[in-house]
């Protein structure tokens, strides 16, 4: 099999891949969300409530940042807001039953890409990548 990217170091060549990856789930779910809206109802489906502020901490991103995804993801009825008891400025993010079920619809997706990508490598390397990458190497 011929190496695509021959001089990447391995940091690139796992961003390429996941930008790739990235891509091809937009792709499949016709880019109704962008990344940024999709990792946040995925955390919040894991965790919620959860402020608005403590989402942009999770995911790394400005307040500005934050709060235009809410904005997008408030006017597709995925979330709702609620005023916090703790801090009048900040406001509590719950999930809505829209919410799950596209988290659930974006699941099958990647589940669809991941046999493909198994059938073109096979289930011993497919294995071998998530082992690897479950493992803890980064501080």
């Amino acid at each position: 099999m011929e190496n695509i990217y021959p001089d990447l170091n391995l940091i690139d060549l796992i961003s390429e891949k996941h930008l790739a990856l990235r891509k091809a789930v937009g792709e499949l779910d016709g880019n109704r969300l962008n990344k940024t809206e999709t990792h946040i109802l995925s955390i919040l489906e894991r965790q919620e409530p959860m402020s608005i502020s403590e989402i942009g901490r999770r995911i790394h991103i400005s307040r500005q940042g934050t709060h235009k995804s809410i904005q997008g993801l408030l006017a597709q009825n995925m979330i709702t807001t609620t005023d916090t008891k703790e801090n009048q400025r900040d406001r509590n993010v719950t999930i809505t039953q829209k919410g799950r079920d596209y988290n659930r619809q974006l699941l099958e997706m990647k589940l669809e890409l991941e046999q493909q990508i198994v059938l073109r490598l096979g289930e011993e390397k497919i294995a071998a990548i998530k082992s690897i990458l479950n493992e803890e190497w980064l501080e």
